[in-house]
């Protein structure tokens, strides 16, 4: 989950894996330790936190929609339905959800950041290459995973020059000041939606003409076995946290 320049791809990956699974089984304890070994990578890097925002930003519709989801389909409060019980059995576990994605799209974020796609294809394929008995093309399906990442970037930056680009509505009405916000607003997600499919669309068949783009595989080694070190002693560390 938490990388530097020398750490073999394969063993980041390996690591973002364990992090992942702990964090969506543990507990507050889990949380509060991943949380704890990964803040300090970016106090060392700060731009490390702008990609980390927008991509929050980007999901403050889905926390809101988990918030909801809590509060209206829990079940039955098992004492009175006082503030603090509806707190404790409705909101309190609906924000530990919250913070669990959030640390995971922090752990992705800097993955991506500190990890180049042609190391993220090479250690895919390593750690693919053991489904070549089944006859499985490991090198589209590695390859397909990159190219993801790619094309979802491509599409943040021409949907943040969409944003820029289009200017808010004035009021009619004062008085009907927030309704006509509202108003707007839903015509804006709606033609954003729309828009991103339009864009989706562009950016795919963009692909698909693509007469030929490079990429480099490096043939990685096996790690050195003291790399291994990391992930096991952060295996038993998230382990024993739970």
């Amino acid at each position: 989950m938490f990388f530097n320049e020398h750490m073999h791809p394969v063993i980041k990956i390996i690591s973002l894996i364990i992090a992942t699974v702990f964090l969506t089984q543990g507990g507050w304890a889990t949380l509060a330790l991943s949380t704890i070994v990964l803040i300090p990578f970016y106090l060392i890097d700060v731009h490390l936190w702008s990609s980390a925002i927008k991509m929050l930003l980007r999901l403050k519709w889905f926390f809101l929609s988990i918030f909801l989801i809590y509060y209206y389909y829990t079940p039955e409060l098992r004492s009175s339905h006082s503030f603090f019980n509806i707190i404790s059995e409705r909101f309190i576990p609906g924000l530990f959800r919250i913070s669990v994605l959030i640390i995971i799209i922090f752990s992705v974020n800097l993955f991506i950041k500190k990890t180049s796609k042609e190391d993220i294809l090479s250690a895919l394929l390593w750690l693919s290459s053991p489904l070549n008995v089944f006859h499985i093309n490991i090198d589209r399906i590695s390859l397909r995973a990159v190219l993801t990442l790619e094309y979802i970037e491509d599409l943040s930056a021409r949907l943040s020059i969409y944003k820029k680009t289009v200017s808010p509505q004035s009021s009619l009405c004062s008085r009907y000041a927030i309704i006509n916000f509202l108003n707007q607003k839903k015509q804006s997600f709606f033609h954003l939606v729309k828009l991103s499919g339009i864009i989706l669309h562009e950016i795919l068949d963009e692909a698909d003409n693509t007469s030929g783009k490079l990429y480099t595989i490096n043939c990685l080694q096996a790690p050195a076995a003291k790399q291994f070190i990391f992930p096991l002693v952060l295996c038993l560390s998230l382990y024993l946290s739970l």
